[in-house]
């Protein structure tokens, strides 16, 4: 967890220099998005390690929305607690005012 937790804030930290530099409006919003996105995705890593939850069978890490690329269909597969579904590419919503809170982990 803490290989993958410092994985994150490297990535993380390399999305913001690149909004830092000289890059058209589309491309900022989208870095913008993925910064959003990524913090929370670091602030959860960080959440299971601080509760200890290391095992994949545990409520916490079972209790989160992930994604796996499946390489036989070449597509997405998202899996959370016992429901497998396939990835539908549902529009994500207006993505400059993205905003993820622990409600928006509850819904």
């Amino acid at each position: 967890m803490d290989k993958c937790t410092k994985l994150m804030q490297s990535q993380l930290e390399d999305l913001i220099r690149l909004v830092q530099g000289k890059i058209d409006k589309p491309m900022r919003t989208r870095v913008m998005c993925m910064i959003t996105l990524d913090a929370h995705a670091r602030d959860i890593s960080s959440q299971l390690h601080t509760e200890k939850c290391f095992a994949p069978d545990g409520f916490q890490w079972q209790a989160q929305l992930k994604a796996y690329y499946n390489t036989e269909k070449k597509d997405v597969d998202m899996h959370i607690c016992d429901a497998h579904f396939m990835y539908g590419y549902e529009y994500l919503g207006n993505g400059p005012r993205l905003v993820v809170t622990p409600l928006t982990d509850r819904i």
